[in-house]
């Protein structure tokens, strides 16, 4: 069944879960687990071949994450591979350099596509900043998606415009030229 599948793929039980749905659209599987469960998952191997036939209600990948709680932001702002130094002015952050803490952690695994593990993603952070930004009451938001690479990003709510910004550093992992023919 669907739930022994879930458990074999990331080898957790259900009270480590702590939300189960999909993104509009469908497109992905939106798992939010406590902090001990995301530290579990972070700790063990992952069984692609369970992610990828297990319930068929999404079309792309499996979002895994955990809020931060505030009592642990500030220890996990002081972990240099984890926080950023902004740069900016008096007026934009109120000091010449803010440390910034981190809100949530993530994973994202897509083997419906072909992707084990994306290593650092905007597409999650597009659903996660809106989910956890209502919760938190923030428009800005921080990010780290922890992979064999690791990286931060930083989400921008443009309620208005219905739309998230995202910024964080890039690895080019491909470069090319495409050629279209008309």
């Amino acid at each position: 069944d669907d739930q022994e599948m879930d458990e074999l793929a990331f080898s957790l039980s259900v009270h480590h879960v702590l939300f189960i749905g999909v993104t509009k659209g469908g497109e992905d599987l939106l798992i939010e687990l406590t902090v001990e469960g995301f530290d579990l998952i972070c700790g063990r191997n992952v069984d692609y071949v369970a992610l990828k036939q297990g319930w068929s209600g999404y079309s792309r990948g499996v979002i895994i994450c955990c809020e931060v709680p505030e009592t642990l932001a500030t220890k996990v702002a002081a972990n240099e591979s984890w926080g950023t130094e902004r740069r900016g002015s008096t007026e934009e952050t109120g000091s010449e350099n803010q440390v910034e803490c981190v809100d949530f952690r993530s994973r994202y695994f897509e083997p419906k596509v072909g992707v084990n593990e994306d290593p650092v993603s905007g597409w999650p952070h597009c659903a996660l900043g809106p989910y956890f930004g209502l919760r938190r009451g923030k428009q800005r938001l921080l990010g780290v998606q922890e992979s064999e690479r690791t990286g931060l990003v930083e989400c921008i709510l443009k309620e208005e415009e219905q739309k998230v910004c995202i910024i964080g550093s890039t690895v080019t992992t491909v470069s090319g030229k495409l050629q279209m023919n008309a």
